[in-house]
């Protein structure tokens, strides 16, 4: 639990000290080393006791000068190391994410179909959550053919599921509640 709370605060540390201009490289630039960190031996490399903080510094100074990474996404990267909390990076993504969307009015859904939908309805449900909810609507979709049809919409741990596997399973359970 004390890392969630580590991970929130580096994350809300970042949001705080990123402007609105400097966000997309910013953000990128975390994006492709949280690739590295997790697809490659670079997490590994980073996390490990038995490795010199010195030799961890200067391999994140060295893919910052090569990939010329902005000397926020620099310095952040620096101070996990020298702080002994790149382990955190992850999480310290997923909330910078969040923390992020929720200061701008950014409001991140999933929808999972059964079928890959036309790009009329994914505007069309756009529409509708940008009128429930305001602000900037950012929706991925999902197929996962189980669900037969209809669609499942999550927002963080919110879901408002309206599958028609989920319509079945209730029509069955008032069926057995009723006998």
């Amino acid at each position: 639990m004390r890392g969630r709370a580590v991970a929130r605060r580096y994350a809300w540390a970042l949001v705080a000290s990123v402007t609105d201009q400097e966000y997309p490289r910013i953000n990128s630039e975390l994006k492709a080393f949280l690739k590295a960190f997790l697809e490659t031996e670079l997490g590994n490399v980073l996390s490990s006791p038995f490795i010199a903080m010195e030799k961890k510094k200067n391999l994140v100074e060295e893919i910052a000068h090569r990939f010329n990474f902005h000397k926020k996404t620099r310095n952040f990267l620096v101070l996990l190391v020298e702080r002994n909390r790149i382990s955190l990076f992850p999480m310290m993504m997923e909330f910078f994410r969040q923390f992020w969307n929720s200061a701008h009015n950014i409001h991140e859904f999933t929808m999972i179909t059964a079928v890959e939908p036309p790009q009329d309805v994914v505007e069309g449900i756009k529409k509708i959550l940008s009128e429930k909810f305001g602000g900037e609507i950012i929706l991925k979709t999902q197929v996962e053919p189980s669900i037969i049809g209809g669609l499942i919409l999550k927002k963080g741990y919110t879901v408002y599921d309206g599958s028609i596997e989920k319509q079945l399973e209730l029509i069955k359970r008032k069926i057995v509640e009723g006998e």
